[in-house]
């Protein structure tokens, strides 16, 4: 009963993530091993897919793994890492459910997606506020994370708008969706419904260091980073294939360290009583 108290997730919602994870390993092995998984989608479409299986065969589905074993064992830093997995899980397997060809891992896919949301929702909904607020008394790094976070969700609030707007006016379709074969880019409503608003939120309020915003800090930021990370392979392989240069690899490769180091600096901090001398205490976190 004493390691429970600990936890700061209850083990229940660990075990689902954990499942997610090992599903989340399957249709990644399958997607790139199995021509028969993106033989209906476009050339560029699924060499996406390909690049999107591959980092997260290799690094997401592992990350969830260890994260969830040190989160089991009460750790508070992997806790927030985990909930950024599963924002990366959830959001990816939405892609996949809802805009990949029906084939023989849609089952693989809704599984993964229904998985990481319970688990996500489920352990979201039984956070101990107080503790969290503890947690985040003392903090130092939270304007620079609170700085990425804005400058993320700015730089591609304008690139999806800078695709959308001409769209519009010209009185078609944004070249992405065209390419990917699609009547509309999902990743442009994902992002400008529920991604970018909740950035930047959360980067106002860590700016000011509102209890809310310290706590979404982390996880988001985990979240930008698998999403760069994925993008690195998907700009790798469609390079492979001839389709476009790897060029944008290089500039989210750039982002994946930058977020990491933020991270890492405000969790070592985070915590720590003698991290931040002359920090005021928090406000509660509202119920």
């Amino acid at each position: 009963m004493a390691a429970d108290s600990r936890r700061f997730v209850e083990p229940v919602w660990i075990r689902l993530s954990l499942l997610a994870a090992a599903l989340c390993a399957i249709a990644s092995a399958g997607g790139l091993f199995l021509d028969a998984t993106y033989a209906r989608e476009t050339a560029l479409w699924a060499a996406l897919g390909v690049g999107q299986d591959l980092v997260n065969l290799v690094v997401a589905a592992p990350a969830v793994f260890a994260a969830a074993w040190l989160a089991r064992r009460g750790s508070p830093r992997a806790t927030l890492i985990w909930f950024g997995l599963l924002m990366y899980l959830a959001y990816s397997y939405v892609l996949y459910a809802f805009f990949v060809h029906f084939n023989a891992l849609f089952l693989v896919y809704v599984a993964t997606l229904g998985s990481s949301v319970y688990a996500l929702v489920g352990a979201a909904a039984g956070m101990n506020r107080d503790r969290w607020t503890a947690f985040f008394e003392r903090t130092s790094g939270e304007r620079a994370l609170s700085a990425l976070l804005m400058t993320a969700a700015g730089a591609f609030l304008g690139l999806w708008l800078s695709e959308i707007v001409p769209a519009l006016v010209a009185g078609g379709a944004p070249q992405s969706a065209t390419d990917a074969g699609l009547i509309v880019n999902p990743v442009h409503v994902l992002d400008l419904a529920f991604v970018l608003p909740v950035m930047i939120v959360a980067a106002v309020s860590l700016w000011k260091r509102h209890p809310l915003g310290l706590v979404m800090a982390v996880p988001l930021a985990t979240f930008m980073t698998m999403m760069s990370a994925a993008i690195v392979g998907m700009a790798l392989t469609i390079s492979a294939r001839g389709l476009a240069s790897a060029a944008p690899a290089i500039p989210m490769a750039v982002v994946v360290a930058i977020a990491v180091w933020l991270t890492a600096r405000f969790l070592s901090a985070a915590g720590n009583p003698a991290a931040r001398s002359g920090t005021h205490a928090l406000p509660r976190i509202p119920a």
